[in-house]
């Protein structure tokens, strides 16, 4: 089976802008809504749902496949629109999902979340793990101590 490329569902330049609701933040940028789009099953005539398995980046669907990653942004934000596609919801958790989605991926991205604003917005933060430290147990230490460090912050 042929693979997908991460870099089809993370931009690494991304900003993280547009955190207020999954809605906005999926639809933000090509990436993430390629990703929120086969992700979401429940759509109503949405043929991209689980035409590459996220869990293996394999194409499950070649011809869906190839549809959506011949769309343009402006394209598939028209067809949400006209389709009246509305994910909103477990905003965060939603959000997180595919953050952790993109860590299981690239083992060099790794992010710190948390709601703020009286739990209006998520502030997201990633970060780039050292390459030295991206596998086994130095990974499991580095992001340990990580956390810690978010401990003493928050």
């Amino acid at each position: 089976m042929t693979k997908v490329d991460i870099r089809f569902f993370y931009d690494p330049k991304d900003n993280w802008d547009c955190n207020y609701n999954n809605q906005d933040f999926f639809t933000h940028n090509i990436e993430r809504l390629r990703w929120c789009l086969i992700d979401l099953k429940w759509l109503d005539g949405n043929n991209f749902s689980g035409c590459v398995d996220l869990e293996t980046l394999e194409i499950k669907n070649t011809l869906e496949w190839m549809r959506l990653a011949m769309m343009s942004h402006d394209e598939l934000i028209k067809m949400v629109d006209d389709k009246g596609w509305d994910w909103l919801g477990d905003d965060f958790d939603h959000m997180e999902n595919y953050l952790s989605f993109i860590c299981e991926h690239d083992e060099s991205f790794m992010y710190n979340a948390r709601p703020v604003e009286g739990d209006e917005y998520l502030a997201i933060q990633s970060y780039k793990i050292p390459k030295e430290f991206r596998t086994g147990k130095l990974r499991e230490a580095y992001l340990a101590g990580q956390e810690d460090a978010e401990m003493v912050v928050k």
